[in-house]
């Protein structure tokens, strides 16, 4: 019995009884597979609108297509042919089995691919994302080996290669559409017929994706970046980065028919032009006061950080001299490794890749190098037969060391700007080749990864902040034009695709807000507050149950301009009167220095920290003179983990500022008061499944090492957070937190004791009674990752539940994934139901049709307001139910929509509806937290990259780890 407990992944199956829709469940469940919840029916609640949806109709008359998968590798000499490679042998470039130079990734695999294309017949209607797979509409008329040789010609050796087409797989359109008619499962995969729609997407993005002026980004972004059609560009200032403005496509079904859902997004791309030029931009032309006796290691800081992460493994053009200035006698186009360092020819292991040939920096302690520091092997290269030996440039002799500024002298009469560094165009693991940087240029559409700058990130928010008409105008124009949706490809129309003119419209319902709860001024009585506009004012009210009693605390402040005292004991008299939170008026003068202690000259965070060790405050204030990621991330570290004190951090300029200082201070105090174990605020109308006390609530998420350097990632741990309600306030969401193997997204078994630990936390929160309900908000995974949930999490949640409710007792499960990071928009129809702010829908849209399939049970909310940009609502999809249908019927959807909308609104930190429930909220802020706790993992990424770096997360302090540190 316990077995079948554990393996019952998926809640009462159903099936779909009618042409219209109408859903009638069956009571039975099959454990055996992953029958996914049907909708119970459609909600029906709120007011109703109609929205426009960022998705066009997809019209096919195609009835099948062939797949084929590609396998690109090196040809095989004729005197190896018929023979088994020799073990530990070499490849035909060379090159040792598994070298970076058989294994063609980015734009090097798309040139390939695309020559062995252009070599089949004119006739064949062929697609291609130009990585593992081509598209056709008929098989291909292919060479007996099904292997076509292609070589890229454009280099000093011919590079070949064989591109092989495995296949075809055939792909019934027909069967898709049929199933979108009746949505009759076929099987118990999901998503269905993944592999039709993604060739339908193959087939969409084709003609982009060929186009020169266009790059790609995954399977769905596409950016022009040519003058005549880039949409939108920013150059940042003091930035080597550029934002442009893209677009991104995605095939989704739909109920009864396809659609192509399109959207404005962002990305971050090097920047484009002259290297030189960029650089001296950058202020880093400095090289020429660069010698043994003047080493500027500041400048040598900064090279490393512009190297690392804007110039490693760069296109890049490099232009060579001609006769006359500003003229070129050629160029080349090579990936080059950055800046030249004294590292080049060595590889991982400090070996040098060709020996004897490694270069020389005239300065020894500084690891870069201008054109008169750098020292090169000037080598003969060897003649073909016939051909005779060159000379070396004048002046120079073969087999001797030669700076880069004197060779380009010899041998193009060409004067080096010694002020730029050297340019080692090589790619990496190749002996180098240098450069100057005023002849190189950095060629267009190169996306970057890598972790933004305050700056930058700035600009990025700026730039991306757009009101909703002008997104959907750029959708209906600019989107249609970079990607091809209309009659002038001739590529759809000969796959038998036409994108259909006009956005499609949704129908939607407005639900009303939920009534919130504050203590009266006088704190004998509740006090109802109705938002408005999807927020509320906390005026004349104070916090429903403040928090343990704050004794002993004092307050940090950083030694520069007037001293914080008066405001700090402000800000506490406030925080005790007006907002209604427990603590002393003034730091504890027994334990505590009452003046604080000031962070200037030699006294440090760190000794701060453990000069008041002794006094074991309960909580420190922060008082920061600057957004200081850095000093931020230094406390948070030290009060978590290190010593167990409760921080809160503020900035000088608002927190000692007259203007909007109370409403600061009260966004400060209602953390405080939830860091100590208080109830803010609740709904006048508890939520129906909620007011029992008998449903516990959670939510986890999982963040990846994201942003690293090359290598950096591999070693990088994935972080969990998981948190959980502890009675029926909804309220307090103690967290559980660990790490992971990188990259993945299935948690590992420490899910069991992890959320053992949720259920014994509410046990003592509610007389030793364990939870009738678990509602469970999965964060952030992907459809094709729906089956993994049930298959590899919830046995484990099933199992810790076993280990503490008896045999004749189990809690019900209800599991909905949560998704913020997806495409979907909705554009207002009516001026009269709209946000007079930001023009995007009112808080509060719900959409489950139109967008969505009848089949499954998903829907879309808006529960905030947007003030600014396009809003973007989160998407719930029910993966198991055993708890609302049971309850509530063919109300189920209504409830749980509902429900979830009124969470929005119980979100602690904040006086108004937040854009995803709160479980789910909080689980990301943990992650964020986590991040920061272990900060060396992520943003030291040499060390991490080398494996130095240990993967495992520190512990939260002991005194801390039931509270809401993270807060």
């Amino acid at each position: 019995m316990e077995d079948a407990w554990i393996q019952a992944n998926s809640s009462p199956a159903g099936q779909l009884t009618t042409k219209m829709g109408r859903l009638a469940a069956s009571n039975t469940p099959d454990p055996s597979t992953h029958i996914f919840p049907f909708r119970p029916n459609f909600g029906h609640e709120g007011i109703k609108t109609e929205l426009w949806a960022n998705y066009f109709k997809l019209n096919l008359t195609v009835r099948s297509l062939f797949a084929y998968s590609l396998t690109i590798s090196r040809p095989v000499p004729v005197e190896e042919e018929g023979k088994p490679p020799k073990k530990g042998g070499k490849s035909t470039s060379g090159k040792k089995d598994g070298d970076a130079a058989d294994t063609p990734k980015g734009k090097k695999l798309a040139i390939i691919i695309q020559l062995a294309l252009d070599q089949l017949p004119e006739q064949a209607v062929i697609a291609s994302e130009f990585k593992q797979q081509v598209i056709t509409l008929k098989k291909l008329d292919l060479p007996e080996t099904n292997a076509i040789n292609v070589q890229i010609t454009d280099r000093a050796r011919p590079d070949k290669w064989v591109v092989t087409f495995n296949g075809p797989e055939s792909l019934q359109i027909d069967d898709l559409m049929e199933y979108l008619i009746t949505m009759k499962d076929v099987d118990s995969s999901f998503p269905k017929f993944a592999r039709e729609i993604d060739a339908i997407g193959v087939i969409l993005g084709h003609m982009a994706r060929t186009d020169p002026g266009t790059t790609a980004i995954g399977s769905g972004r596409f950016f022009a970046f040519d003058n005549a059609r880039a949409d939108a560009a920013r150059d940042i200032d003091q930035s080597m980065v550029t934002i442009l403005r893209g677009y991104f496509q995605s095939v989704r079904p739909a109920t009864g028919r396809l659609l192509v859902n399109t959207n404005v997004t962002h990305g971050i791309f090097r920047r484009a032009g002259n290297l030189g030029a960029i650089l001296t931009k950058k202020g880093l032309n400095r090289m020429q006061t660069i010698s043994a006796q003047n080493i500027d290691f500041r400048y040598a800081a900064q090279l490393k950080e512009v190297n690392s992460k804007f110039l490693s493994r760069v296109r890049v053009r490099v232009h060579f001299p001609g006769k006359r200035a500003g003229e070129f006698s050629g160029s080349q186009d090579a990936t080059s490794s950055g800046l030249a360092t004294s590292r080049d020819n060595l590889d991982k292991n400090g070996k040098e890749i060709e020996e004897g040939a490694s270069p020389q920096f005239t300065v020894p302690r500084f690891s870069y190098g201008g054109p008169q520091h750098v020292k090169f092997l000037l080598r003969a290269r060897e003649p073909q037969p016939g051909e005779k030996p060159k000379r070396a440039p004048k002046g120079l002799q073969w087999g001797t060391y030669v700076t880069v500024a004197q060779y380009y002298m010899a041998k193009y009469d060409h004067e080096a700007d010694l002020s730029l560094p050297v340019i080692n165009t090589s790619p990496p693991g190749r002996r180098p080749n240098y450069s100057l940087a005023e002849l190189v240029e950095i060629l267009p559409g190169q996306t970057i990864k890598a972790k933004l700058s305050p700056i930058e990130q700035d600009a990025m928010i700026q730039f991306a902040c757009r009101p909703p008409p002008s997104n959907a105008h750029s959708i209906v124009t600019s989107a249609r034009q970079l990607l091809a949706y209309d009659s002038n490809n001739l590529l759809l129309n000969n796959f038998g695709i036409a994108v259909g003119k006009e956005l499609i419209k949704v129908l939607a319902r407005q639900l009303p807000p939920p009534e919130v709860a504050y203590m009266s001024s006088r704190g004998n009585s509740a006090q109802s507050v109705l938002p408005n506009d999807g927020g509320w004012l906390m005026k004349q009210v104070k916090v429903i149950r403040p928090g343990r009693l704050i004794n002993n605390w004092t307050y940090l402040y950083f030694g520069q301009g007037q001293n914080p005292k008066p405001t700090v004991k402000n800000f506490v008299q406030f925080m005790k009167n007006n907002v209604g939170i427990q603590i002393n008026p003034t730091p504890n003068p027994s334990q505590i220095p009452a003046d604080g202690v000031c962070v200037a000259g030699n006294v440090t965070l760190e000794a701060a920290f453990a000069s008041l060790a002794k006094c074991r405050p309960q909580l420190i204030f922060v008082v920061l003179p600057s957004k200081d990621a850095v000093t931020y991330n230094t406390i948070k570290k030290l009060g978590d983990i290190a010593y167990g004190f409760q921080t809160v951090c503020v900035q000088a300029d608002k927190f000692m500022s007259e203007k909007g200082q109370l409403g600061y201070f009260a966004n400060v105090g209602l953390k405080v008061n939830l860091k100590f174990g208080g109830v803010n605020h609740k709904l006048s109308r508890d939520i129906e499944l909620i007011k029992a006390g008998k449903t516990m609530v959670v939510g986890y998420d999982v963040t990846h090492p994201t942003n690293m350097a090359p290598g950096a990632a591999a070693n990088a741990p994935s972080l969990v957070g998981l948190v959980a309600s502890i009675d029926r306030d909804l309220a307090q969401w103690p967290a559980y937190v660990w790490s992971m193997k990188g990259k993945v997204e299935m948690l590992d078994d420490t899910l069991v004791h992890g959320f053992k630990s949720r259920l014994q936390l509410w046990g003592r929160n509610n007389k030793g009674q364990l939870p009738e309900n678990i509602v469970i908000f999965r964060d952030g995974v992907s459809e094709g990752q729906f089956s993994q949930v049930l298959d590899q999490e919830l046995p484990k949640i099933r199992e810790a539940c076993l280990s503490l409710y008896t045999s004749s007792r189990r809690p019900r499960i209800s599991l909905i994934v949560s998704v913020k990071r997806h495409q979907t928009r909705f554009y207002p129809t009516d001026p009269t139901k709209i946000h007079s702010r930001s023009k995007s829908p009112r808080e509060g849209t719900v959409v489950d049709r139109g967008v969505t399939s009848v089949r499954y049970w998903d829907f879309f909310l808006q529960a905030h307001a947007s003030l600014q940009g396009t809003a973007r609502p989160a998407h719930y999809t029910v993966l198991l139910d055993e708890i609302f249908r049971a309850d509530y019927g063919a109300a189920a959807a209504n409830a749980l929509e509902k429900m979830t909308h009124e969470m929005c609104y119980l979100y602690g930190r904040a006086t108004k509806a937040v854009s995803i429930c709160p479980p789910a909220y909080y689980a990301d802020l943990v992650c964020t937290r986590a991040r920061i706790h272990n900060d060396e993992l992520f943003d030291d990424n040499q060390s991490v990259a080398s494996g130095k770096s240990a993967a495992a997360t520190k512990i939260i302090h002991e005194s801390l780890k039931d509270t809401m540190y993270y807060i």
